[in-house]
Formats: structure tokens, C-alpha cells, sequence
């Protein structure tokens, strides 16, 4: 008889994994604290608007495991999927530039003077970098400037994070330039040039269910339910009861009341500080104080509809410029127009937060003024009294941060969970990973395979995680 399963969080990589141990025949109860499926790759109605918490697209990655898994899925996106090219721009010092950043755009764009001291300092930092012995950068202002030159760093990549991440660059691991790593300029010119960058970085297309992503993991509920599993929404877990080294059941709260599952192993996409803080008997103090370290960046939602039909022709644009306290704005319409009427458009601008900072407590209204104000300022002409009506959402546990040395944390805490023989981790949360939906399904996939190949095998799964990770912290 094969293993009773629990699976914490009907996320991405949880619904995944319980969608994947269901096909192969395991006995799976999935606790989800949220109202539905998803986690924060979820669409949510808004009166007579559908839209998505970002909106998230699913990426076409030009490689086999990509396909692979896309093949497998397909099913769950519906008849006739659309499939979109990215639609990204940046606003910077009143232009939109292409994302990735096409460099011959952004030097003929900006002012002569600025155009000329970007080329200087990318030529210096070149020179330095060659005469100087190979280095690891440190922090992320470190990388910037060796690789981007000051002003292009400071310009594209330096203003803008310390915003979202709120911590000067200086104090940013240099691993959060995962996902700009190879936007050097000669990577960048290359592109210009049209000569083919690394697809696993450079992906261009996206894969999106019409009405919504989460028509995407409610298939894979129903898969779970129709194989006789069972997802408890509305309960989350309140603690993971261990009989010497292994886990033998879960509490939960529904309801008001407490309930227990009895199981054999348990796959968590919670937030590592959560889960460490759940296990009774705990584990040792140091793995506690590890945990304790490890920070996550909250978000504000805010979702402004207007009374036109459309505002911009892209899915996201990232808000350069240090005028503005938002980080970016999407516009649900562009990605599938069968989710907004016809004569109306749904913006979501997001605000990233420490949930210890006096505006996270801020009222709604506030909020959204303070995202009108900044949406004003794009140039599209908006008025409030083009506004019909607004929505506030927020996501408390959005990010990890990769504070300079969070390896120094985040390794001891991974690997004193993984000592339990049947608790693995995986997902956004489960890993303290900024990694992609399309990642977070491979994992819920993978975890599955292995168990089925081979049971719960803790140390194992951590050591192929290891790996997976150091690929996305080094851009691959």
C-alpha cells in the first residue's frame, strides 16, 4: 500500500506535486489556508472584473524539459490556449525602452551626455574587470557596477531594486541578480544585433490559460479529487507532530476546530521560518535562529479600473525612475482580453512593503491614492474621475530577500529540515527561491517522480535542490 501523503499549500509547486503523486496512485490530503488554489498565481474575481495577482504567464523555454513539461500540462489550459509574446517595458526618465533592454534603444533614447557616460563606464569597468584577478561579487551593487558600468547599473537595475527590495543594493547578495545576469552590454548588443542569446535567460513566449491562470491548477484539483484525494481549503496547518525523527501527523485548523491527519510523509511550500516554527518536537535552536533570519518583502495589490478600454499595448511595465514609490503595472486586458469588458480595463499596480513599516497598516483609500499619484505621472492622461472603482489586496510573504551572507542562514535551515527522513520542501517559499511558476510545477513534478522511484529520501531531494538553485542564482 503505497504512503499517506500531506502537502502543505495548493501553490504552484503543492497542487503540482499533489496532481502529480495522485496520477501515480498515492493516498494525498492537500491543506490550503486560502478560500481556493493557486497561491499567489491565483485569479480572483473583482465584481464583474476576473483578474490574476500579478497577472502570471506561463514560460516557453526553448529547452527540452520546458517542452516537456508544457506537453504534460497542456490539458489544463483549456481549449485553444493563448500563446503571447512577452509584452515587457521599462519607463525610464519618461521613455518606454523594450525588456530585455535593447542597448542601441536606450543610448539613442536617453540624452547625448547620459548615452556618453554610460559607454565610458561600461568601457572602465570592462578594462578593470580584465586587469583585475578574477572576482565573486559580493553584493549586488558589487556585480552591477563590474558588469554594467555605474551609470547603466544605477540607471536600469540600482534605483529600482533598492525600491522593491527595500535595503540599499550594497546590502543585496549579488545572487538576486539571478534574473539579470547575463544582461551585460555585450549580451545585450549581441541581441541588438539580432544574434541569438541563451534561450534558458532570453525566453520570449508565454502560454496562458484564457480565463485566468488559475484555470491552470483548478484542473489539477479536479485531477487530485477525481483520483478520491482530498484538498481542505479554509485549513491551514498549525502543526507537524514528529514520533522520534519522523513526522507522523499533521494539525489543522477548520472551521474553529482542530483536526489531526495521520501520514507517512509531508511535502511543505510554506515559508521555511513557518514550518521550523511548526514541528513539535521542535528542532534543535540553532536551526530556529537560522530560520529567524531569513526575511521575506511583502506586496500591495491595488487594482484600479478605468473607464477606457485599454491604457497601454504591454502585459507589465517596471517603473525606473526614483519619482515613483510603485514598482510595476500590469494590465490584465493585454494578457487575455476575455477577462475585462470590452469598454473597461483593469490595472494592478504593486507597492512592495516590510510589513513592519508604518504604510502597510495604511488605510485603503491611502493606498490608492498613492498609486493614483504615481499613475498620473506615466503620461497617460488618467484622472480620478476616470477611476470606476479600486480593489486592495496584499500578499504578506510576496519575496525572499537575499540579504548579503542569507546563505549563511537559509543552508543550516534547509539542511536541519531535510534531516527529518520524510519532510521535503520545494516552491518559492519551501526553498526561499525567487524562481518562475513554470519552475515551481517542474518541482511539484519532480518530487513526485522521486518518491515514487524511491520513497521520501530527504538528504537526496536536498542535495538536487541544491543544485537546481545554484543554476537559477546563476542566471541559467
Amino acid at each position: 500500500m503505497k504512503e499517506n501523503i500531506v502537502v502543505l499549500g495548493a501553490g504552484p509547486a503543492g497542487i503540482s506535486a499533489a496532481w502529480r503523486l495522485s496520477k501515480l496512485g498515492y493516498s494525498v490530503t492537500v491543506l490550503e489556508k486560502d478560500s481556493a488554489v493557486g497561491g499567489m498565481a491565483k485569479t480572483i474575481g473583482l465584481g464583474k472584473y476576473a483578474v490574476d495577482y500579478g497577472p502570471h504567464t506561463f514560460h516557453i523555454r526553448e529547452t527540452p524539459e520546458s517542452r516537456a513539461i508544457i506537453d504534460a500540462i497542456r490539458p489544463f489550459f483549456g481549449e485553444d490556449p493563448l500563446i503571447l509574446t512577452r509584452g515587457t517595458r521599462v519607463l525610464l526618465r519618461g521613455k518606454y525602452y523594450v525588456y530585455p533592454l535593447e542597448m542601441l534603444q536606450v543610448l539613442t533614447g536617453v540624452s547625448p551626455l547620459l548615452s556618453a557616460r554610460i559607454v565610458f563606464d561600461y568601457l572602465m569597468a570592462t578594462v578593470r574587470s580584465a586587469l583585475s584577478p578574477p572576482k565573486k561579487e559580493h553584493s549586488f551593487e558589487e556585480w552591477g557596477v563590474r558588469n554594467l558600468g555605474r551609470t547603466l547599473y544605477d540607471l536600469c537595475f540600482g534605483i529600482y531594486s533598492a525600491r522593491v527590495w527595500g535595503l540599499p543594493t550594497s546590502q543585496i547578495s549579488s545572487k538576486q541578480a539571478q534574473r539579470v545576469a547575463k544582461l551585460n552590454l555585450k549580451n545585450i548588443i549581441l541581441r541588438t544585433l539580432g544574434i541569438k542569446a541563451d534561450p534558458a535567460t532570453y525566453f520570449t513566449k508565454y502560454m496562458y490559460p484564457r480565463k485566468g491562470i488559475s484555470q491552470l491548477f483548478e484542473g489539477m484539483a479536479d485531477e487530485v479529487r477525481k483520483a478520491g484525494n482530498v484538498i481542505r481549503l479554509d485549513s491551514p496547518a498549525v502543526r507537524i507532530e514528529r514520533t522520534g525523527e519522523r513526522i507522523t501527523g499533521v494539525v489543522y485548523s477548520h472551521n474553529g476546530q482542530d483536526e489531526r491527519i495521520a501520514c507517512d510523509g509531508v511535502i511543505s511550500t510554506l515559508p521555511l521560518p513557518q514550518l521550523v516554527s511548526m514541528i513539535s518536537p521542535a528542532l534543535p535552536a540553532d536551526v530556529a535562529e537560522h530560520a529567524s533570519q531569513l526575511r521575506y518583502r511583502s506586496l500591495k495589490l491595488i487594482y484600479i479600473a478605468l473607464k477606457r478600454p485599454v491604457m497601454t499595448d504591454y502585459h507589465w511595465v517596471y517603473l525606473l525612475d526614483e519619482e515613483f514609490r510603485v514598482n510595476r503595472l500590469s494590465e490584465q486586458k493585454n494578457v487575455s482580453a476575455e477577462m475585462v469588458p470590452s469598454d473597461r480595463t483593469v490595472l494592478c499596480i504593486e507597492l512592495s512593503l516590510w510589513k513592519d513599516e508604518p504604510l502597510w497598516k495604511a488605510s485603503d483609500e491611502e493606498i490608492y491614492q498613492l498609486a493614483l499619484r504615481d499613475l498620473m505621472k506615466m503620461g497617460y492622461d488618467v484622472t480620478e474621475a476616470e477611476v470606476e472603482e479600486y480593489h486592495i489586496t496584499d500578499i504578506p510573504t510576496a519575496y525572499p530577500v537575499y540579504e548579503l551572507n542569507f546563505e549563511d542562514h537559509l543552508i543550516p535551515v534547509l539542511e536541519g529540515v531535510h534531516k527529518v527522513p520524510n519532510l521535503l520542501t520545494l516552491g518559492r517559499h519551501g526553498l526561499f527561491l525567487n524562481n518562475s511558476m513554470d519552475d515551481n510545477v517542474l518541482l511539484g513534478m519532480k518530487v513526485g517522480d522521486q518518491i515514487a522511484a524511491g520513497g521520501f529520501q530527504s538528504e537526496v531531494w536536498l542535495s538536487e535542490m541544491l543544485a537546481f538553485m545554484n543554476l537559477r542564482f546563476e542566471g541559467k
